[in-house]
């Protein structure tokens, strides 16, 4: 089953070629991780996480990724949720 956006269209795969993901996890205690990425093909492509960051450092870091995905020509298609969609981060 596909994950779906807001207008009912299929989200991007990160396990697609070209699609540049970018998420934010809930590590708790007020403190974000943000993760991002191109897949690869792979079903985990590698990716960049910067843990323990405040609410203001998430925000400020997710912006400026966002706008580096919208100018890179590796980025086919974008995959990104914000700290207003973030999941808790799993448990280790």
């Amino acid at each position: 089953m596909e994950a779906m956006g807001p207008d009912g269209a299929p989200l991007p795969r990160i396990d697609r070629v070209g699609t540049c993901f970018l998420y934010v996890t809930d590590e708790g205690n007020s403190r974000f991780s943000v993760t991002s990425g191109v897949g690869d093909g792979s079903k985990e492509p590698l990716a960049l996480v910067k843990r323990g960051l405040s609410a203001a450092e998430a925000d400020a870091l997710w912006a400026k990724e966002r706008r580096i995905m919208d100018l890179n020509p590796e980025c086919l298609a974008i995959r990104a949720t914000d700290r207003a969609q973030a999941l808790p981060a799993p448990k280790a």
